[in-house]
């Protein structure tokens, strides 16, 4: 009798402690891990490079800039300005960061860009872009800037994040730009994102 109560609680008290195991960690009102939002940063004036390799003959080089993890920035000139992109180094995603900047952008003192991260993870760029009073000839005048604002952007699975602050009108700019970029991430979550 003894070996049949002991059989029958081995298999079934197995299972049912595993039953409840389960549903422990099913209950709502369970708290998942925090986030870790931080981030690092590309220093423009040392960390872009042109690339002479894929220009054609008549055209400007365009200048790639060390980004974090899988992520690069990308200058590409036109005749007189500069546009930013943030891609993935296999080039299966690119994104519009700031169209029209001075082509001295880059060796502009100070200029970085900001990558916000979750759990150690790249999801977000922030980057400083600039707008420019024109000229008699209705060409940009890079060296007088009447704006400038904060451009966020998200990388490959949070496309949704896409905001700008401007910074003239927006006390702690740059905590708002951080705040925006998480509260986007935040939104989504880690579900359904593969890194």
């Amino acid at each position: 009798m003894m070996t049949v109560h002991r059989f029958c609680f081995q298999r079934y008290g197995i299972a049912l402690l595993a039953a409840l195991v389960l549903l422990a960690m099913t209950l709502p009102g369970r708290a998942a891990a925090p986030v870790a939002f931080t981030s690092a940063y590309t220093d423009l004036n040392l960390r872009c490079r042109y690339d002479n390799t894929g220009a054609s003959e008549g055209s400007d080089a365009p200048m790639y800039c060390t980004g974090y993890g899988n992520y690069r920035l990308l200058v590409s000139f036109s005749a007189f300005a500069a546009d930013i992109f943030v891609e993935a180094r296999n080039r299966s995603f690119s994104r519009l960061l700031a169209e029209g900047q001075a082509p001295g952008y880059t060796r502009e003192k100070g200029r970085k860009a900001e990558w916000r991260l979750a759990d150690g993870k790249p999801f977000a760029v922030i980057l400083r872009a600039f707008t420019y009073r024109t000229g008699p000839d209705d060409a940009p005048d890079f060296s007088r800037k009447v704006g400038e604002r904060l451009v966020i952007k998200g990388l490959a699975g949070f496309e949704h994040i896409d905001f700008t602050v401007d910074t003239r009108a927006t006390p702690n700019a740059n905590l708002r730009a951080r705040q925006l970029a998480d509260d986007g991430y935040s939104a989504v979550g880690r579900a359904g994102v593969s890194w």
